[in-house]
C-alpha cells in the first residue's frame, strides 16, 4: 500500500550500507541509550530547549498524518532535545533490533509507557506509514514492509526525567531507528538582565518607554515579591534625580487566561507598584499613573514558555 507520509519520513537513504560506518559530522550517540551495533549515525539534530509531542496511545483509524496529533494521543515534553536516525544492519529486523533496545533500557532503569508493533501502532487500520510522520515531520519518498516498531520508555531522576522514542523499520537495504530523546529540565531563567536607574533613563530618552523584569509577582497574584526590591530602588533613583519626570507605569500579561481578567489583573499589579514606590520609597503618588495593558501589547508570541516569560513584564513610559 503507497503512503502519504510513511514510516520513511524518519529513514533518509535507504541505500546499502558503506564497508565501515561513518557517522554524520558533528553527531554521537546518547549516552543513555546507544546505538544497535553495526549502525551508523545519518541525521543528528539536538536543542538545548525544545518542546516535543511524543507519540503515546495507537492512532485512531483513518486519522492522517501531518494533522496535529490530538492531546489524548501525545506526551507533550519540555527540555534538551535530540533526534538521532540511524542506518543499521540489512540482515536484522525490526523486532530484534526493538527488543535489543527494550533489554538495554530497561537494565538502564527505563519504563516503557507504550509499545506496539506494525498495524498495532494504529488502532485496526490496514496502513501504519503515518506513524513515522509524527516522529518526525521529515517527507521522503519510499515504503517499508509489514516490520515496524514504535517504544516510548521513561526514566525517572532527581535531574530530570529521561523520555526515549524509539521507531524501527525495515527495508531491503537496511534496518533503520529514528529517535527522539527529551531530557526534561526547566527552562533557563533569569536570562533578561537587571536594568539600572541609568540604563532606564537611557531606553526612557531614547524610546519613550522601558521594560523592567525584575519585579516579581506570584502566579495570579498581585503582591510585589521581596527579590523586586533592587529594581524598585532602582525606579526610586531614577526618579529622584529627574524631579520633573513623570511615568505611566505599565502592568502586562502573557496571553494565558481570559482578556478581561488579565487586564484587570495587569491595573492592580501596576498599581501595587505605585504604591510601594509611594510608601516604601517616597515618590510623590501623582508623579505616577499605574496601568494596566492585560495581554494587549505583546513583545513575543505566547506560544511557548519563554515567550510568554518576556511578555510578563512592568513598563515605565514618559509622559
Amino acid at each position: 500500500m503507497a503512503c502519504r507520509a510513511c514510516v520513511a519520513c524518519d529513514f533518509p537513504g535507504a541505500g546499502p550500507l558503506p564497508s565501515v560506518a561513518k557517522d554524520a559530522p558533528g553527531s554521537g550517540d546518547h549516552p543513555l541509550v546507544g546505538r544497535y551495533k553495526g549502525s551508523e549515525i545519518i541525521l543528528y539534530q539536538t536543542s538545548d530547549f525544545d518542546r516535543v509531542d511524543l507519540l503515546a496511545k495507537p492512532i485512531p483509524r483513518r486519522f492522517a498524518w501531518p494533522a496535529a496529533l490530538p492531546d489524548d494521543l501525545r506526551l507533550r515534553l519540555d527540555g534538551k532535545s535530540f533526534r538521532i536516525v540511524y542506518r543499521g544492519p540489512a540482515d536484522r529486523s525490526a523486532f530484534e533490533v526493538d527488543a535489543n533496545f527494550a533489554e538495554s533500557l530497561k537494565a538502564k532503569g527505563f519504563e516503557t509507557l507504550f509499545a506496539c508493533t506494525d498495524t498495532e501502532c494504529l488502532s485496526g487500520e490496514t496502513s501504519f506509514y503515518q506513524l513515522g510522520g509524527f516522529l518526525d515531520d521529515t517527507r521522503r519518498n519510499g515504503q517499508y514492509g509489514q516490520a515496524v516498531t514504535y517504544r516510548l520508555a521513561r526514566l525517572s531522576r532527581p535531574a530530570g526525567d529521561v523520555h526515549v522514542a524509539l521507531l524501527v523499520g525495515k527495508s531491503a537495504n537496511a534496518t533503520h531507528v529514528a529517535m527522539r530523546i527529551v531530557e526534561s529540565k526547566p527552562m533557563q531563567g533569569d536570562q533578561i538582565a537587571f536594568i539600572d536607574a541609568g540604563q532606564m533613563r537611557l531606553g526612557l530618552d531614547n524610546a519613550g518607554r522601558v521594560a523592567l523584569y525584575g519585579i516579581q509577582f506570584d502566579f495570579d497574584k498581585t503582591e510585589i515579591k521581596p527579590e523586586s526590591e533592587p529594581t524598585l530602588r532602582e525606579i526610586a533613583k531614577l526618579l529622584q534625580a529627574q524631579p520633573a519626570l513623570r511615568l505611566i507605569v505599565t502592568g502586562h500579561t502573557d496571553g494565558k487566561g481570559e482578556f478581561d481578567y488579565n487586564l484587570g489583573l495587569s491595573q492592580r499589579r501596576a498599581k501595587a507598584v505605585v504604591e510601594a514606590l509611594s510608601k516604601a520609597h517616597g515618590i510623590a503618588g501623582d508623579r505616577l499613573l499605574p496601568f494596566g495593558a492585560g495581554m494587549a501589547a505583546p513583545l513575543a508570541p505566547n506560544d511557548d514558555e519563554a515567550g510568554r516569560a518576556k511578555n510578563r513584564r512592568v513598563e515605565l513610559v514618559k509622559r
